[in-house]
């Protein structure tokens, strides 16, 4: 059985909520995969039988504990990124069995860094070569490893057939959000 953190009343009825239902989630066997930003690999993730969920900090509460153990130079996302998993404040993070992160900034990279004293973290390095071949090489390379990691971790098999029908339902799901945006 999933526990909650030792704070949960301590919280708002919203937050709470979000516990609640993402501990029911968990207990029926769902597993989590918690991402920072698009560049993580949806379609894998989704072919994977994960839930996807976006953590974000988008909350001044946890920077002062972040604080404490962060360098004081990181932005304020950064800072309230790690503070919710440190303090256990975000549901999300909280029960995420996997956290993905992606080598957008070097204050990102210490921060997942100490984020996998925290949580179990792949980080996905983005190609940063500006020949194009070479970075289509590299990127390729981290999204088959990156499929490696999920099946060995979750003991499963991601075959291309998945990997296809959760291209093509990322494809759908894309389409159908320009259309509204426009």
């Amino acid at each position: 059985m999933t526990t909650l953190p030792e704070r949960f009343e301590e919280f708002a009825d919203a937050r709470r909520q979000g516990f609640l239902k993402i501990k029911e989630l968990k207990d029926k066997g769902g597993r989590l995969c918690g991402t920072f930003c698009q560049f993580a690999p949806s379609e894998i993730i989704d072919a994977a039988g994960l839930y996807r969920v976006g953590l974000c900090g988008q909350s001044a509460e946890p920077i002062p504990a972040a604080e404490v153990e962060l360098p004081a130079n990181l932005c304020p996302l950064i800072k309230s990124s790690y503070g919710f998993a440190l303090t256990e404040t975000c549901p999300y993070a909280y029960f995420s069995d996997l956290i993905v992160g992606e080598t957008t900034c070097d204050g990102k990279k210490k921060m997942y860094e100490m984020l996998g004293e925290l949580k179990d973290v792949h980080v996905i390095h983005l190609p940063n070569n500006p020949d194009p071949e070479r970075s289509l090489e590299s990127w390729i390379m981290e999204l088959r490893h990156f499929k490696e990691v999920l099946e060995k971790k979750f003991d499963i098999t991601i075959t291309d057939e998945m990997l296809r029908e959760a291209i093509k339902w990322g494809n759908k799901e894309r389409i159908q959000m320009a259309a509204y945006m426009n």
